[in-house]
């Protein structure tokens, strides 16, 4: 915009989510799109470093599975 002024688009922005930026496969490492790098190895089949993050971010996950 021409006058300075922000535009609608800049002013509603969605929310940043978390989310895998990229996984590798071999390593089990996953990186978050906010930087965020570690595990994505369970060993209980539960819990894992990645969990952790999104946990630590978002709150606990309250949906009934």
């Amino acid at each position: 915009m021409a006058d300075g002024s922000t535009s609608a688009k800049t002013i509603l922005e969605e929310p940043f989510k978390h989310v895998i930026d990229e996984y590798v496969h071999r390593l089990q490492q996953v990186t978050c799109t906010c930087g965020w790098r570690g595990s994505s190895a369970s060993p209980d089949g539960h819990n894992s470093d990645w969990k952790s993050h999104l946990t630590a971010v978002r709150g606990p996950d309250t949906r009934k599975h």
